[in-house]
């Protein structure tokens, strides 16, 4: 329950003296069940959400006691009048479908899992939920109140399509997603309608759809609840999230939606989402970049971290709030708040938070436009703006931020009979060839033009683009001269596609264009048109601002515009390099686009090629280049991007670096005119570790068999392949290259393929496993996919684990310890209400069995702080990932 004030267009608060109060964000403050439990005896039990009259007494008594608390900085209610609302959590929908509901006093309610099996799914169908339990005891409560009070206010959270999923599939979800996608779609769209039926009977009634979720947006948008989208990669978002998100859009909007957690990952599959009017996002959100990707007519709203809140001082949240305002700008539509106070909240905090945002966050009025560029008609951006293109299931961002992009030029017949000959014949093996000769030299995107005199090129492009789909998941860009052939590429394409190219020139423009913004794609932009290709650099830029003001009056973005101010032969005019290195900067720091080139243009008609293109690659970065159409098979070329990214910070612990020069020296790259026609063979361990990364699991299971058939040592599999491959896992799950479902597909592969190591091992050796681990949710809490996910990487490591479930209380867990001489217990707590029963359990354990046991904490709200030095554990975990890394160090375990 949230109490937010000055949050809905049209209210304006006023001061003591009665004059209006300046205008500044609207900063909401709301309470979790435990805080009004605790301080004040208010009850969030079954009759809260079953007896009207319980409800409205306990909300006046709420308006009044945060007045009494927190009247100054503008909370509460001196005089509160009846409210006669409605509200049911987040579980009604959960329930119709049949889940059990658990009521507590001091907690929101919460619907346990069906983990309805596969013929269950497939059976279920969208039961009419007007007739069904408990919607029946809410559409009661409605008819009271209407009959007492004349109205009803207030709306019911309808849950998300994917939260509402996971409620009837249980984890298996994630699973699904890899293994079982049709059976995915089915139980989506049955949770879609569900979610449809139930907004629009409520919203009928009330008027408003985003109360029970949100109150810090207008409170007539439909608001969608996506609390788990956080544990999912934004491909997994798209396929098969974003189609249901979209269909609840079509007839429910405009839409809002709440997302829990960082944002990051999937903002750029918000930003597809149609009607979107508001997002709401979760503490580690990059909220800037957030405003830049869904642009000023999109609200945000942004979440303090309620830990933060808890345990931070005053100053802390000035801080945070101060920096999340300097994020939020243009602030007309922005503002934050402080959801899920707990119990123990320092009262200061929470006054320190809105009076930051009362003084640091006023709304002045807009000050005059800042002096024009360059150009006339085109705004100024001097910050470069992130580039986003897809595959079904790779995505590639183009930005300062990020290493340079390599789109590779080899797919292009022009000075290549084989390929132009192969073109012609129809023979598109080459091709496929080519794509993975590339992909597997570092290619982030494939260039592919088939541009051969005589052929039916756009028939071509189309059956090129589906060839090499069909072997590469690297997303394309369509180069072609011809708009008819363009469009035939784009219609087959599975994802967001770079087009290559448009130019100054009128024709190209109107033609062009439009495809582009059909088919969702980007495009390339030459700096010529009918004059030619400009001389000057100032010349080019202002060719360029045409492209970019025409996308945009096109209905681009102008993240989806990069342009190429044209690299020109230095043989014939030794100005050319100082004029496009110009260029760059001008293009950058007035329009703020991405920025590419075709490099080898620099070095034609001279000798030693490749070191001139080195230097100008290196170069170009520094002036703005920030993706290069080059061939990546030449590996001087490329070594040369990957110095440059290692030496300006943007690749992690070298790791980019080490991997291809390790590959280098094995002869895996090289200046490779012409591709092999197939990888070099890996060993057969090798294969198996990959298959285990990819989560591949029956391929993995099938190569352990016959790496154990061929009479591999079974200790080298587990020590040498498998635990090795869980590794790498949890470093991407670390690192957010990967998410949930991707770690739990990959830790259940190898759990598959230690299953059938396992009788082959040595008997003291197969069945003594590394150690005992007890695990559970600590009393008062009922979430368990992070627990779960634990569970999974400890048993794929070879430990054996004691799940005690969720909602356990301490004395349990020195039970369990006892009974199955466990050498650690690990306990999980998601929310800050769980702090006093972590420190309960950790200091009973310790008490009971002394250091002989050692105890390690993790959950979203539990620092390493509140862990170690207030409860006294001996570990603290980010993650299922880390967990494994600090139970090994504690079990000494290598």
């Amino acid at each position: 329950m949230s109490e937010v004030v000055n949050i809905f267009p049209g209210r304006q608060r006023r001061d003591t003296e009665g004059q209006p109060l300046k205008k500044h964000i609207p900063l909401g403050v709301g309470f979790y069940p435990d805080w009004w439990n605790k301080h004040y005896g208010i009850s969030y039990d079954r009759q809260y959400y079953f007896d009207p009259e319980t409800r409205i007494a306990a909300r006046q008594e709420m308006d009044h006691r945060l007045y009494e608390r927190f009247g100054d900085i503008g909370l509460g209610d001196p005089d509160p009048k009846p409210k006669p609302f409605i509200t049911f959590g987040m579980v009604l929908l959960p329930a119709v479908f049949g889940c059990e509901i658990v009521f507590k006093k001091d907690a929101l309610p919460w619907a346990l899992p069906l983990n309805l099996s596969d013929e269950q799914v497939w059976k279920l169908a969208v039961p009419d939920i007007v007739a069904a339990y408990p919607l029946t005891e809410v559409m009661k409560q409605i008819e009271y109140l209407r009959g007492k009070y004349g109205r009803v206010v207030g709306d019911i959270n309808t849950t998300g399509v994917q939260n509402l999923a996971l409620k009837l599939r249980g984890e298996q979800l994630y699973f699904d997603y890899f293994e079982k996608p049709d059976l995915c779609h089915h139980l989506l769209a049955v949770c879609t309608e569900a979610i449809i039926r139930l907004f629009w009977l409520i919203y009928k009634i009330t008027g408003t759809g985003a109360l029970d979720v949100t109150p810090m947006c207008d409170p007539r948008l439909f608001v969608l609840p996506n609390c788990t989208v956080e544990q999912i990669s934004l491909a997994t978002y798209e396929k098969f999230n974003l189609p249901y998100d979209n269909r609840v859009a079509k007839v429910c909007h405009p839409l809002g939606i709440h997302h829990c957690g960082s944002v990051n990952q999937v903002l750029d599959g918000y930003a597809q989402v149609r009607h979107l009017k508001f997002l709401e996002i979760g503490f580690g959100s990059d909220v800037r970049r957030t405003r830049e990707v869904l642009g000023p007519k999109v609200a945000v709203n942004a979440r303090i971290n309620p830990v933060l809140m808890k345990n931070g001082d005053p100053e802390d949240v000035s801080r945070e709030v101060r920096r999340l305002i300097d994020q939020g700008r243009p602030l007309e539509n922005f503002s934050i708040d402080t959801v899920g106070l707990t119990y123990g909240t320092p009262d200061e905090n929470v006054r320190a938070a809105r009076r930051t945002a009362a003084e640091y966050g006023k709304i002045m009025k807009e000050e005059q436009r800042k002096k024009k560029g360059l150009v006339a008609g085109v705004s100024k951006k001097r910050e470069t703006l992130e580039t986003v293109i897809r595959s079904p299931t790779r995505t590639v961002r183009i930005g300062t931020q990020q290493p340079v992009t390599i789109i590779g030029e080899r797919i292009n017949p022009t000075g290549r009979k084989k390929l132009a000959r192969a073109l012609e014949e129809n023979d598109l093996k080459m091709v496929q060839e080519e794509a993975l000769a590339q992909v597997r030299a570092g290619a982030h995107i494939l260039d592919v033009n088939v541009g051969v005199s005589g052929i039916d090129e756009p028939w071509v492009l189309e059956e090129v683009v589906r060839v090499i789909q069909d072997v590469t998941d690297v997303p394309l860009c369509l180069d072609s001269a011809l708009p008819q052939a363009l469009e035939a590429g784009l219609k087959v394409y599975r994802g967001k596609a770079l087009v290559n190219s448009v130019n100054g020139e009128e024709e190209k423009l109107n033609r062009i264009l439009p495809l582009v913004k059909k088919y969702g794609a980007a495009v390339i932009g030459l700096t010529l048109d009918d004059r030619g290709i400009p001389r000057k650099a100032e010349d080019r830029l202002e060719i360029a601002a045409k492209i970019v003001r025409r996308a945009e009056q096109e209905g681009l973005s102008r993240e989806d515009v990069i342009i190429d101010p044209l690299a020109m032969a230095l043989s014939a005019d030794h100005q050319a390099a100082v004029e496009t290195l110009k260029a760059l900067r001008l293009i950058r720091k007035e329009l703020g686009v991405n920025l590419t080139l075709g490099l080898s243009n620099i070095s034609f008609g001279l000798p030693e090629r490749t070191a001139i293109n080195t230097a100008f690659l290196n170069m170009a970065v520094l002036n703005g280049l920030t993706c290069a159409i080059m061939d990546p098979t030449d590996w001087e070329m490329g070594r040369a991007a990957l110095l440059g990214d290692l030496l300006l910070g943007k690749d992690e612990n070298c790791l980019q670096y080490l991997a291809a020069t390790a590959r280098q020296a094995a002869g895996e790259l090289g200046e490779n005119r012409e591709p092999a026609s197939a990888a070099l063979p890996a060993s057969d361990l090798e294969q198996l570790k990959a298959l285990v990364i990819e989560g591949k699991g029956r391929e993995a299971e099938e190569l352990t068999r016959r790496v154990l058939e061929q009479g591999s040592d079974p200790q080298e599999i587990i020590q040498g392949t498998l635990i090795p491959a869980l590794n790498v896992v949890g470093e991407r799950f670390e690192n957010r290259k990967i998410f949930v479902p991707e770690m739990m597909v990959s830790a259940k592969a190898m759990q598959a393929c230690v299953d059938l190591v396992r009788p082959h091992l040595g008997r003291t050796t197969a069945e003594a496993p590394l150690a005992t681990i007890v695990l559970g949710t600590v009393f008062g809490d009922l979430h368990d996919i992070g627990k779960n996910l634990v569970k999974l990487f400890l048993e794929s490591a070879g430990l054996r684990v004691i799940d005690l479930g969720e909602n356990v209380p301490a004395e349990r867990f020195v039970e369990a310890a006892r009974e199955h001489q466990a050498r650690v217990i690990g306990l999980s707590s998601l929310l800050t209400t769980g702090d006093p029963f972590v420190e309960q359990t950790v200091k009973a354990v310790k008490a009971a069995l002394g250091e002989q046991v050692k105890v390690i904490c993790g959950g979203a709200a539990l620092t390493p702080q509140f862990v170690l030095k207030i409860c006294g554990a001996d570990a603290h975990a980010r993650d299922a990932a880390d967990g494994l890394k600090k139970i090994k160090q504690i079990l000494a375990v290598s």
